[in-house]
């Protein structure tokens, strides 16, 4: 099994990138395998130039593009280098080469702490200590979902509603046309996996009409590739 591990990056983000490089993961990524280890090659995209927000999507489209077309992968992984930024500091207990890599464990879906149920035992429950980023800390649980696909997984499966969208159009100030937006679950753009076959499909889509969510893009795509998959079996 071969994996092109794309650490996701811009000129902007050279801390980050640094920083990225420190991280007891990213050794254990580039780390020769044995026998029965995966096969991961680990390459940078976007290092060299800055993209706008609101053209992430031709951005990743491009990406996979070349990928495609000069490498040789089963799996494409797609990681920002942001992902060890304190912001995304509840991704720390899901970014372990063990856990992902040899056990499997990629699908799960992270729960704030203000909406827990009766399905969140108190095991469940993490709490982060407070840092520059979250002032009074982080509390939240990491639930585990069921396999999506053979095609497209991820670490956080998000499941958004419109309501949802009209936040987040907001927060970002995009311009998007909310009642085009599909209730569709699809996995937070910081961590997903795609096969090749996915990757070539979505590379060759037109490009995106809804600027900035790049990680929706995918989904979106999967979703067609998912029924273009079903109608020719």
């Amino acid at each position: 099994m071969k994996f092109l591990f794309v650490i996701y990056t811009d000129s902007k983000y050279k801390k980050h990138l640094d920083n990225f490089k420190t991280q007891e993961f990213y050794k254990q990524l580039c780390y020769v395998p044995t026998a029965n280890e995966p096969n991961i090659e680990v390459i940078e995209w976007g290092a060299d130039y800055h993209t706008d927000y609101k053209d992430l999507p031709l951005k990743t489209q491009e990406m996979m593009k070349w990928c495609s077309e000069n490498k040789q992968y089963d799996y494409l992984v797609k990681c920002d280098d942001t992902i060890f930024d304190e912001k995304w500091i509840h991704y720390s207990d899901r970014l372990d080469y063990k856990k992902l890599f040899l056990n499997d464990l990629f699908e799960h879906q992270w729960k704030w702490g203000d909406y827990f149920d009766e399905s969140i035992t108190e095991k469940d429950i993490l709490y982060y200590q407070p840092n520059t980023y979250w002032k009074k800390g982080l509390m939240g649980a990491w639930i585990k979902e069921k396999q999506v696909s053979d095609d497209y997984r991820g670490i956080n499966l998000l499941k958004l509603k419109i309501d949802d969208w009209r936040n987040y159009q907001e927060d970002h100030n995009l311009n998007f046309d909310i009642s085009d937006m599909k209730e569709i679950p699809f996995f937070e753009g910081k961590f997903y996996v795609v096969s090749k076959e996915l990757s070539i499909f979505i590379s060759e889509q037109e490009k995106f009409n809804m600027p900035g969510i790049e990680d929706y893009m995918v989904g979106y795509y999967y979703d067609k590739f998912k029924s273009i998959s079903s109608i020719s079996k």
